[in-house]
Protein backbone atom coordinates (compact mmCIF):
# COMPACT_ATOMS: atom_id res chain seq x y z
CA UNK A 1 0.00 0.00 0.00
CA UNK A 2 1.47 3.37 -1.03
CA UNK A 3 1.90 6.11 1.58
CA UNK A 4 -0.73 8.39 0.00
CA UNK A 5 -3.44 5.71 0.17
CA UNK A 6 -2.41 4.87 3.73
CA UNK A 7 -2.81 8.53 4.77
CA UNK A 8 -6.21 8.69 3.08
CA UNK A 9 -7.38 5.59 4.96
CA UNK A 10 -6.15 6.93 8.31
CA UNK A 11 -7.91 10.25 7.70
CA UNK A 12 -11.11 8.41 6.71
CA UNK A 13 -10.98 6.19 9.81
CA UNK A 14 -10.68 9.29 12.00
CA UNK A 15 -13.18 11.37 10.03
CA UNK A 16 -16.06 8.91 9.59
CA UNK A 17 -16.90 8.64 13.33
CA UNK A 18 -16.85 12.45 13.57
CA UNK A 19 -19.17 12.70 10.57
CA UNK A 20 -21.58 10.18 12.08
CA UNK A 21 -21.65 12.08 15.38
CA UNK A 22 -22.37 15.38 13.60
CA UNK A 23 -25.15 13.98 11.40
CA UNK A 24 -26.86 12.34 14.38
CA UNK A 25 -26.66 15.54 16.44
CA UNK A 26 -29.27 18.34 16.74
CA UNK A 27 -29.69 20.85 13.92
CA UNK A 28 -27.52 23.50 15.57
CA UNK A 29 -24.54 21.11 15.54
CA UNK A 30 -25.07 20.40 11.83
CA UNK A 31 -25.28 24.16 11.22
CA UNK A 32 -22.07 24.79 13.19
CA UNK A 33 -20.30 22.09 11.17
CA UNK A 34 -21.49 23.61 7.88
CA UNK A 35 -20.25 27.03 9.03
CA UNK A 36 -16.85 25.62 10.03
CA UNK A 37 -16.39 23.76 6.74
CA UNK A 38 -17.57 26.81 4.77
CA UNK A 39 -15.15 29.17 6.53
CA UNK A 40 -12.16 26.87 6.05
CA UNK A 41 -13.21 26.17 2.47
CA UNK A 42 -13.56 29.89 1.71
CA UNK A 43 -10.13 30.57 3.19
CA UNK A 44 -8.61 27.90 0.94
CA UNK A 45 -10.51 29.25 -2.05
CA UNK A 46 -9.51 32.89 -1.42
CA UNK A 47 -5.89 31.85 -1.12
CA UNK A 48 -6.09 29.76 -4.30
CA UNK A 49 -7.61 32.54 -6.43
CA UNK A 50 -5.28 35.20 -4.95
CA UNK A 51 -8.10 37.18 -3.34
CA UNK A 52 -6.30 37.49 0.00
CA UNK A 53 -4.73 40.73 -1.25
CA UNK A 54 -8.16 42.29 -0.61
CA UNK A 55 -8.72 41.42 3.06
CA UNK A 56 -11.93 43.45 3.40
CA UNK A 57 -13.49 41.41 0.60
CA UNK A 58 -12.42 38.21 2.31
CA UNK A 59 -13.96 39.41 5.58
CA UNK A 60 -17.16 40.23 3.69
CA UNK A 61 -17.10 36.67 2.36
CA UNK A 62 -16.57 35.11 5.79
CA UNK A 63 -19.41 37.12 7.33
CA UNK A 64 -21.66 36.23 4.41
CA UNK A 65 -20.82 32.56 4.82
CA UNK A 66 -22.02 32.58 8.43
CA UNK A 67 -25.19 34.53 7.61
CA UNK A 68 -26.06 32.19 4.72
CA UNK A 69 -25.78 29.12 6.97
CA UNK A 70 -27.79 30.73 9.76
CA UNK A 71 -30.42 31.85 7.26
CA UNK A 72 -30.75 28.27 6.05
CA UNK A 73 -32.24 27.42 9.46
CA UNK A 74 -35.28 29.49 8.51
CA UNK A 75 -35.80 28.70 4.84
CA UNK A 76 -34.08 28.33 1.48
CA UNK A 77 -35.53 31.74 0.56
CA UNK A 78 -33.71 33.35 3.49
CA UNK A 79 -30.31 32.17 2.24
CA UNK A 80 -31.22 33.21 -1.30
CA UNK A 81 -32.14 36.69 -0.01
CA UNK A 82 -28.77 36.93 1.74
CA UNK A 83 -27.00 35.95 -1.48
CA UNK A 84 -28.93 38.59 -3.42
CA UNK A 85 -28.14 41.35 -0.92
CA UNK A 86 -24.47 40.38 -0.92
CA UNK A 87 -24.28 40.60 -4.69
CA UNK A 88 -25.80 44.10 -4.47
CA UNK A 89 -23.17 45.04 -1.86
CA UNK A 90 -20.45 43.70 -4.15
CA UNK A 91 -21.81 45.85 -6.96
CA UNK A 92 -21.47 48.88 -4.68
CA UNK A 93 -17.87 47.93 -3.93
CA UNK A 94 -17.17 47.82 -7.64
CA UNK A 95 -18.86 51.19 -8.25
CA UNK A 96 -17.21 53.16 -5.44
CA UNK A 97 -13.84 51.35 -5.31
CA UNK A 98 -13.22 50.86 -9.00
CA UNK A 99 -9.55 51.76 -8.62
CA UNK A 100 -8.79 48.77 -6.38
CA UNK A 101 -11.72 46.38 -6.97
CA UNK A 102 -12.34 45.00 -10.44
CA UNK A 103 -15.18 42.99 -11.90
CA UNK A 104 -12.89 39.94 -11.73
CA UNK A 105 -12.54 40.34 -7.94
CA UNK A 106 -16.31 40.72 -7.57
CA UNK A 107 -16.92 37.65 -9.73
CA UNK A 108 -14.41 35.55 -7.78
CA UNK A 109 -16.00 36.47 -4.45
CA UNK A 110 -19.57 35.95 -5.72
CA UNK A 111 -18.62 32.57 -7.19
CA UNK A 112 -16.96 31.56 -3.91
CA UNK A 113 -20.05 32.44 -1.88
CA UNK A 114 -22.34 30.47 -4.18
CA UNK A 115 -19.96 27.56 -4.69
CA UNK A 116 -19.08 26.96 -1.03
CA UNK A 117 -21.42 28.27 1.73
CA UNK A 118 -24.59 28.50 -0.38
CA UNK A 119 -24.22 25.03 -1.88
CA UNK A 120 -23.20 23.53 1.48
CA UNK A 121 -26.20 25.15 3.20
CA UNK A 122 -28.34 22.63 1.31
CA UNK A 123 -27.19 20.09 3.89
CA UNK A 124 -29.13 22.14 6.45
CA UNK A 125 -32.18 22.31 4.14
CA UNK A 126 -32.13 18.51 3.80
CA UNK A 127 -31.85 18.07 7.55
CA UNK A 128 -34.97 20.22 8.01
CA UNK A 129 -37.13 18.25 5.56
CA UNK A 130 -39.43 15.38 6.51
CA UNK A 131 -37.24 12.34 7.21
CA UNK A 132 -34.23 14.68 6.92
CA UNK A 133 -32.28 12.72 9.52
CA UNK A 134 -32.39 9.77 7.12
CA UNK A 135 -32.00 11.42 3.74
CA UNK A 136 -29.07 13.60 4.80
CA UNK A 137 -26.95 10.44 4.56
CA UNK A 138 -27.56 10.32 0.80
CA UNK A 139 -25.31 13.38 0.36
CA UNK A 140 -22.31 11.64 1.86
CA UNK A 141 -23.07 8.16 0.52
CA UNK A 142 -23.49 9.67 -2.94
CA UNK A 143 -20.22 11.60 -2.83
CA UNK A 144 -17.97 9.10 -1.09
CA UNK A 145 -19.25 5.88 -2.65
CA UNK A 146 -18.98 7.41 -6.10
CA UNK A 147 -15.42 8.50 -5.35
CA UNK A 148 -14.47 5.09 -3.93
CA UNK A 149 -16.09 3.05 -6.72
CA UNK A 150 -14.56 5.31 -9.38
CA UNK A 151 -11.12 5.07 -7.77
CA UNK A 152 -11.00 1.28 -7.67
CA UNK A 153 -12.71 0.83 -11.05
CA UNK A 154 -10.21 3.18 -12.62
CA UNK A 155 -7.28 1.59 -10.86
CA UNK A 156 -8.05 -1.94 -12.06
CA UNK A 157 -9.98 -1.35 -15.28
CA UNK A 158 -9.04 2.15 -16.38
CA UNK A 159 -7.71 2.48 -19.93
CA UNK A 160 -9.25 5.59 -21.51
CA UNK A 161 -8.71 9.05 -20.05
CA UNK A 162 -11.85 10.95 -19.06
CA UNK A 163 -10.59 14.53 -18.96
CA UNK A 164 -6.77 14.51 -19.21
CA UNK A 165 -6.31 18.30 -19.29
CA UNK A 166 -8.16 18.71 -15.98
CA UNK A 167 -7.57 15.45 -14.09
CA UNK A 168 -5.10 13.12 -15.86
CA UNK A 169 -5.68 10.14 -13.54
CA UNK A 170 -9.43 9.87 -14.08
CA UNK A 171 -10.67 7.37 -16.64
CA UNK A 172 -13.95 6.68 -18.44
CA UNK A 173 -14.02 3.20 -16.93
CA UNK A 174 -13.59 4.69 -13.47
CA UNK A 175 -16.42 7.16 -14.08
CA UNK A 176 -18.74 4.35 -15.19
CA UNK A 177 -17.74 2.30 -12.16
CA UNK A 178 -18.60 5.26 -9.93
CA UNK A 179 -22.06 5.58 -11.51
CA UNK A 180 -22.83 1.88 -11.09
CA UNK A 181 -21.36 1.77 -7.58
CA UNK A 182 -23.42 4.75 -6.44
CA UNK A 183 -26.61 3.28 -7.90
CA UNK A 184 -26.03 0.03 -6.00
CA UNK A 185 -25.18 1.92 -2.80
CA UNK A 186 -28.44 3.89 -2.99
CA UNK A 187 -30.45 0.69 -3.48
CA UNK A 188 -28.75 -0.94 -0.47
CA UNK A 189 -29.42 2.21 1.56
CA UNK A 190 -33.13 2.11 0.67
CA UNK A 191 -33.46 -1.59 1.47
CA UNK A 192 -31.68 -1.12 4.82
CA UNK A 193 -33.80 1.91 5.78
CA UNK A 194 -37.04 0.15 4.86
CA UNK A 195 -36.05 -2.91 6.87
CA UNK A 196 -34.51 -1.41 9.98
CA UNK A 197 -35.33 2.30 10.27
CA UNK A 198 -38.18 3.20 12.59
CA UNK A 199 -38.50 6.57 10.85
CA UNK A 200 -40.95 5.10 8.34
CA UNK A 201 -44.18 3.67 9.72
CA UNK A 202 -46.87 3.85 7.03
CA UNK A 203 -44.60 4.39 4.05
CA UNK A 204 -41.26 3.26 2.67
CA UNK A 205 -38.54 4.41 0.25
CA UNK A 206 -39.24 3.56 -3.38
CA UNK A 207 -36.34 1.21 -4.12
CA UNK A 208 -36.91 1.35 -7.89
CA UNK A 209 -36.11 5.05 -7.96
CA UNK A 210 -32.91 4.72 -5.99
CA UNK A 211 -30.61 3.23 -8.64
CA UNK A 212 -31.19 5.99 -11.22
CA UNK A 213 -31.05 8.60 -8.43
CA UNK A 214 -27.72 7.17 -7.26
CA UNK A 215 -26.39 7.03 -10.82
CA UNK A 216 -27.22 10.70 -11.50
CA UNK A 217 -25.83 11.64 -8.08
CA UNK A 218 -22.54 10.02 -9.06
CA UNK A 219 -22.41 12.09 -12.26
CA UNK A 220 -23.03 15.28 -10.24
CA UNK A 221 -20.40 14.17 -7.72
CA UNK A 222 -17.80 13.61 -10.41
CA UNK A 223 -18.58 16.99 -11.97
CA UNK A 224 -17.92 18.57 -8.57
CA UNK A 225 -14.58 16.77 -8.40
CA UNK A 226 -13.64 17.98 -11.87
CA UNK A 227 -14.69 21.57 -11.10
CA UNK A 228 -12.34 21.65 -8.11
CA UNK A 229 -9.56 20.14 -10.23
CA UNK A 230 -10.19 22.74 -12.92
CA UNK A 231 -9.87 25.58 -10.39
CA UNK A 232 -6.58 24.15 -9.15
CA UNK A 233 -5.29 23.78 -12.70
CA UNK A 234 -6.19 27.35 -13.61
CA UNK A 235 -4.39 28.74 -10.57
CA UNK A 236 -1.46 26.29 -10.70
CA UNK A 237 -1.86 24.64 -7.30
CA UNK A 238 -1.76 20.94 -6.42
CA UNK A 239 -4.09 20.99 -3.42
CA UNK A 240 -6.26 23.60 -1.75
CA UNK A 241 -4.57 22.96 1.60
CA UNK A 242 -2.90 20.44 3.88
CA UNK A 243 -5.39 20.15 6.73
CA UNK A 244 -6.39 16.57 5.80
CA UNK A 245 -3.39 14.22 5.35
CA UNK A 246 -3.62 12.27 2.11
CA UNK A 247 -6.46 14.42 0.81
CA UNK A 248 -5.18 17.98 0.92
CA UNK A 249 -7.53 20.73 2.05
CA UNK A 250 -11.19 20.84 3.03
CA UNK A 251 -12.17 21.65 -0.56
CA UNK A 252 -10.19 18.65 -1.82
CA UNK A 253 -12.35 16.40 0.36
CA UNK A 254 -15.68 18.24 0.11
CA UNK A 255 -15.56 19.09 -3.61
CA UNK A 256 -18.11 16.39 -4.47
CA UNK A 257 -20.32 17.06 -1.46
CA UNK A 258 -20.56 20.73 -2.48
CA UNK A 259 -22.30 19.81 -5.73
CA UNK A 260 -24.20 16.74 -4.47
CA UNK A 261 -25.95 18.52 -1.55
CA UNK A 262 -28.02 20.90 -3.73
CA UNK A 263 -28.94 18.06 -6.09
CA UNK A 264 -30.22 15.81 -3.29
CA UNK A 265 -32.20 18.69 -1.78
CA UNK A 266 -33.75 19.57 -5.15
CA UNK A 267 -34.67 15.94 -5.78
CA UNK A 268 -36.33 15.68 -2.36
CA UNK A 269 -38.19 18.93 -3.05
CA UNK A 270 -39.29 18.17 -6.61
CA UNK A 271 -40.16 14.49 -6.43
CA UNK A 272 -41.33 11.92 -3.91
CA UNK A 273 -39.07 8.96 -3.33
CA UNK A 274 -41.54 7.52 -0.85
CA UNK A 275 -44.34 5.08 -1.64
Amino acid sequence: MDSSLKKRLITAICGVPLLIIVLLSPLWVVTAAVIAVSLIGLYEYFRAVRLTSHPYMCILGYVGSVIIALGANFSASASLLVMYLYVIILFLFMIFNKESVSLIHIALLAFGLIYIPYFLSNIIYIRMTEHGKVFIWLVFIGAYMSDTAAYFSGRFLGRNKLCPTVSPNKTIEGAIGGVIGDGIAFVIFALAMNAFCGEFSDESINVWLMFPLGAVTSIISQIGDLVASSIKRQFNIKDFGKILPGHGGILDRFDSIITVAPFIYLMLSCMSIMK
